[in-house]
């Protein structure tokens, strides 16, 4: 993949370094035309655009999310779809995927658990590197204030902007399956110096796991499809997480004590898998690359969960 054809001509023109074309493109494929306008804007205060270094670029992003939260946070309170931040890459930049707000969203579990109040939003194809069928499920924070220094945060940043965590899924409509396969979030939780500057805002959002997977099972339930949800003992495959740095125990049992305790408040039954599951994930598109050939090889059980209504 590469830039548009007039795009690189001008890029080469000021003789733009080679390293600081890859991260720009890198951005651009996964945020769109925005990318370029504000690395006009940055360029028109260099010097000499040739001595732009790769890490000039890491402002980008923050400036491109404070602009699309400006612009789109409005709607989402006025319950209006817009374009997402993230870009599906297959679309090279070309095509955003969709955030759509969900309006007022009620479960069992606000009568034991304080949930975060904000903007329900469901991102359709608007994963960071999504592939194509990927859900998420945000709380965008009610304030724009409070979502762009969300959106400043440092973290993962991978869904909806404003959101300091999200659950997300893929959805095949044509095969009737759903598969859950990450409750993460955007933001790292403050500690001493570190997003010091959202620790207020980050304990009112404190049970955005809650939230987002309880959206994200009402609204699968709501298209009548079967659902499979990923067990913590396969994130790591799954993520294809580096073995010199594993999924802990703590984080396999946070997953999975989340999902108990969702799906137990929405009477949800959590059943074994077994091979028939096993063929109808292989014969849909819900598993990424990684998963399909960890369930080839160790079939579905003690990596899937089915998610049954009791």
């Amino acid at each position: 993949m590469s830039f548009p054809a007039h795009i690189a001509r001008v890029l080469d023109a000021y003789r733009i370094r080679a390293d600081t074309k890859a991260a720009l493109f890198d951005l651009y494929v996964s945020m769109g035309d925005e990318v370029l306008e504000v690395f006009a804007d940055l360029a028109d205060r260099s010097a000499t655009l040739d001595a732009l270094q790769p890490e000039d670029t890491a402002q980008i992003r923050a400036l491109v999310v404070e602009r699309y939260l400006t612009r789109n946070h409005p709607q989402w309170v006025a319950g209006t779809p817009t374009a997402s931040l993230w870009h599906p890459r297959i679309a090279e930049g070309r095509a955003s995927g969709l955030a759509m707000p969900l309006g007022p969203f009620t479960t069992p579990l606000a009568d034991v658990q304080p949930l975060p109040e904000g903007i329900l939003m469901l991102g359709r194809n608007a994963h960071y590197g999504g592939r194509q069928e990927t859900i998420s499920f945000d709380i965008v924070a009610s304030s724009l204030a409070d979502a762009i220094e969300i959106g400043r945060a440092v973290g993962q940043q991978h869904t909806m902007p404003g959101s300091v965590g999200e659950t997300s899924a893929t959805f095949d409509a044509i095969a009737g399956i759903s598969l859950i396969w990450e409750i993460q979030p955007n933001v790292y939780k403050p500690s001493g110096d570190r997003n010091r500057a959202i620790a207020k805002i980050y304990r009112r959002h404190r049970n955005w796991h809650l939230l987002t997977l309880a959206a994200a099972l009402e609204w699968l339930r709501s298209q009548r499809c079967a659902i499979y949800i990923l067990r913590g003992e396969a994130l790591a495959a799954t993520h294809e997480v580096n073995p010199e740095k594993p999924v802990s125990p703590t984080i396999v049992a946070l997953h999975n004590r989340t999902v108990e305790q969702v799906t137990q408040a929405l009477g949800i039954t959590l059943a074994d898998t077994n091979d028939d599951d096993g063929l109808l994930l292989l014969d849909s598109v819900v598993m990424n690359h990684a998963l399909r050939q960890h369930v080839l090889r160790n079939g579905p059980a003690g990596s899937v969960w089915k998610a049954e209504n009791r």
